[in-house]
């Protein structure tokens, strides 16, 4: 939550101009020392819902009537159960009773005897198991009238009337790999079927174990294989072991259809298994998709019909595609045209950039979503590739993407395989419902998301991982239960998120987050006491995202500024106005705001200059996805000096086993010593910078030269020394991969005045004027000049105002 004091009223939220809203991460990795999320099944019955808001049953529901009855905390509707047909004696009214796996008598002081006992009333976060409740099945989409591909020979049609359930599967993997002559000749294909070999089964065949366990990938995952040029090709992987994969190939890409009925997903730990040998079917395969096409593939790409035929393969029920594209889609459906966007940048109709060059792509991540279907994209351009229009598939579909510019197998296969491995192993859910549900007189008004929303209330990713959140604003309805509508300062206000999915071992659960944020305020100064700045600055730049395929940069820049001039005159006028009009007064909860807000002008998703539209796109989705912590790494990434490190640092502690971390450096080269050396960190690259006068010491602890000549920016890993301080950099390079889940950024050096690197480390130093925009310092006085410019001139603002 960006605020746990929730203002009483809608005044009182415009007033504040507190951004107030949620960053919901329902997979989100848990720390070592915190509970697995517990599991609640009631047999055959559905989870306890109240029966007007349907919010599910949490902690903080009250119970009556000898623990008959319980009273809704978020709408407070009394639940009374099931009409029972006896009449109890004396009484001519039917009496209403729980279901009888929840019935428990109640103490003297109204506590359930059970409540100890059933996670559902201790915990904030449970998972409900409904696979055996049919209406929490997801539904076969609706038929369209112009589906993105031919059903399959022998395929039932469904009309609307029979329109039915889709029981819970195992979660499906389909890799579409383009396999142009672009991609084949460059070694991409190759380096692309090594990694997915590593993801699956942990290392190359040579060195793996017969134990099954050794494989990466959630062993209830089945995978499965298309390649594509100008032509389709689905792969086989015959459940016969004396049989090898086969190819066969689509070539009407306008009506795409699946010519196999079987064979196209299989287990890859049972393949291995089949085969009796360390080298399993799928392995072969993998050899077998290079080997061919590195002799003869087209050079066009058909995307947009690989898309179409991946959904083919999935949409009766669900699953991912993982898509590996090097080139602009050039053939069939889908057609993508060079932008000519050096004539755009900077001028009035720069946001059509931004958005899908053509609808039908629009159309078919929607297809997807409902299909249960969601995307995941690796691009590998060496020129324009138009990843808005990629990327719609993710942001629509709840996917991630994957930005690889200029790919070079020597410097980012390692970190290839580590996305792959990441998003084969960590906890995902596919057929997914989110839901967010606030106390009476509260409503989600807005997803800041593209995510597809079936309705203002519900919002439906074909897929959600554990690194995706979703993000949404929450405004004052006027339905509250005090004075005028508004919140009763007498209650709690509670919030629930709850989330229908199946997940990839099949089984179709309901994971509620509940939180409980006190009672409601109706002071200024305790709002601003209740904030968190950092879910604050996510939601503003989630908000300035979303804006980019209608207004201009330089209007979004300046709507940034402006909501946070509005929150610091807030501020400043009604919590310190006892103080001289000419003095800068920051609240304690949003004191790091400026430079954090100077930061988000200098995103490469928001900054002036020209940057190329497929690396702006490739940031605004990553905006949108990420939860609080990667958004603020890379709004300020995390800079340490690491030539003076002190001992302890980056060692792990005897006792506790925790790594001593090193206090961060401001970042601005005016922190920066020349003969020092400064590792920096945002969670999208690694560079470790060296000043023209570094220590030869340092070069030879960590890289065992004296000379900085004989490195070169090819280097891309930290070689392996047994030095003090090789280790201790080591360490926290891996402390920072452990926070990302396993997965790896590229590692560069950057030598001061020499490598072009350092022009990428310069313009992350946000306290300098940078990347088109002021320093620091500048944008604190340019902000003070306009909340004093309010302050006597108070007419004409309000909360967010452009």
């Amino acid at each position: 939550m960006s605020c746990y004091s929730i203002p009483a009223s809608a005044t009182l939220a415009i007033t504040s101009s507190v951004p107030i809203g949620f960053i919901f991460q329902p997979f989100a990795d848990q720390g070592s020392g915190e509970e697995s999320v517990p599991e609640v099944s009631y047999q055959d019955e559905a989870p306890p819902r109240c029966q007007k808001c349907l919010g599910y049953i949490n902690p903080w529901v009250t119970w009556t009537a000898s623990g008959q009855i319980w009273i809704c905390n978020l709408c407070n509707e009394r639940n009374e159960g099931d009409k029972i047909t006896r009449f109890p004696v004396m009484t001519l009214t039917p009496t209403f009773v729980v279901p009888a796996a929840l019935f428990s008598p109640l103490d003297r002081l109204g506590r359930r005897a059970d409540s100890s006992k059933r996670p559902e009333l201790n915990r904030g976060t449970v998972d409900f198991l409904v696979t055996s409740e049919s209406k929490y099945h997801a539904t076969q989409p609706l038929p369209r009238l112009l589906p993105s591909f031919v059903s399959s020979p022998g395929t039932p049609l469904k009309s609307i009337e029979e329109h039915d359930m889709r029981a819970p599967v195992p979660m499906s993997t389909l890799f579409v790999i383009d396999v142009s002559f672009m991609a084949s000749s460059s070694g991409i294909v190759r380096s692309i079927c090594d990694s997915i070999r590593y993801a699956l089964y942990g290392a190359p065949p040579n060195e793996v174990s017969t134990s099954a366990g050794t494989a990466v990938a959630d062993p209830a995952m089945r995978v499965g294989f298309l390649t594509f040029d100008s032509t389709l090709h689905y792969w086989t992987l015959p459940s016969d072991r004396s049989l090898n994969p086969s190819m066969c190939i689509v070539s009407d890409i306008d009506d795409v259809f699946v010519p196999l009925r079987e064979g196209i997903f299989a287990d890859p730990v049972e393949a291995r298994l089949r085969r009796h040998s360390f080298r399993s079917t799928i392995e072969a395969l993998l050899d077998l998709i290079p080997n061919t096409f590195e002799v003869y593939s087209s050079p066009h790409v058909a995307a947009g019909a690989a898309i179409r035929g991946g959904l083919a393969a999935l949409s009766r029920i669900g699953g991912q595609i993982l898509l590996f594209q090097s080139s602009l889609c050039s053939y069939g459906p889908g057609l993508l045209v060079p932008r000519g966007e050096s004539e755009l940048a900077g001028t009035a109709k720069e946001h059509t950039l931004f958005v899908p060059q053509d609808p039908s792509w629009s159309d078919l991540a929607e297809e997807c979503a409902e299909s249960g279907v969601g995307i995941n994209a690796w691009v590998f351009p060496e020129s324009f590739v138009d990843v808005a229009t990629v990327g719609a598939l993710t942001s629509t579909t709840g996917g991630e993407l994957f930005f690889h510019p200029r790919y070079n197998i020597t410097r980012d296969e390692q970190v290839l395989k580590s996305e792959l491995a990441r998003i084969l192993s960590r906890a995902t859910g596919y057929n997914c419902s989110i839901r967010v549900r606030c106390s009476d007189g509260l409503h989600v008004s807005q997803y800041l998301s593209l995510i597809s929303q079936p309705t203002n209330e519900t919002a439906a990713p074909g897929i959600i991982g554990a690194d995706t959140s979703i993000s949404g604003l929450i405004t004052h309805n006027g339905h509250g239960s005090g004075p005028s509508g508004d919140l009763d300062d007498r209650e709690d206000v509670y919030v629930q998120a709850a989330i229908l999915y199946t997940s990839v071992s099949g089984q179709r659960k309901v994971r509620v987050c509940n939180m409980r944020l006190g009672r409601p305020s109706r002071m200024v100064g305790n709002v601003f006491r209740g904030a968190d700045m950092d879910a604050g600055v996510t939601l503003l730049l989630k908000e300035a995202a979303l804006l980019t395929p209608s207004r201009t940069l330089a209007e979004i820049r300046a709507s940034v500024t402006q909501k946070l001039v509005d929150l610091l005159t807030a501020y400043r006028k009604y919590c310190a106005a006892a103080v001289q009009t000419d003095k800068l007064i920051l609240p304690e909860s949003y004191k790091l705001l400026p430079v954090l807000g100077n930061a988000m002008l200098k995103t490469k998703a928001l900054k002036g200059g020209f940057v190329s539209s497929d690396v702006r796109s490739s940031t605004h989705h990553h905006i949108l996805s990420e939860g609080v912590t990667p958004t603020i790494s890379r709004l300020y990434p995390r800079i340490i000096s690491v030539h003076n490190l002190p001992q302890k640092v980056g060692i792990p502690d005897p006792g506790t086993g925790r790594l001593t971390l090193a206090y961060r450096t401001p970042a601005s080269y005016a922190y920066l010593e020349a003969d020092g050396a400064y590792l920096l960190d945002n969670g999208e690259v690694t560079i470790l910078w060296l000043g023209n006068s570094v220590s030869p010491q340092i070069l030879l602890d960590l890289f065992g030269v004296e000379d900085w000549d004989t490195l070169g920016p090819s280097l891309s890993h930290l070689p392996r020394s047994q030095t003090l301080l090789s280790v201790q950099v080591r360490n926290l390079i891996a402390h920072e991969e452990t926070r990302r889940g396993g997965r790896v950024v590229p590692f560069v050096i950057a030598r001061q005045n020499l490598d072009a690197a350092e022009l990428e480390f310069g313009n992350m130093l946000v306290e300098d004027a940078n990347n088109d925009g002021l320093s620091y310092a500048d944008y604190m006085c340019h902000v003070h000049n306009m909340i004093v410019e309010r302050l006597t001139k108070p007419t004409g603002w309000g909360l967010f105002s452009d």
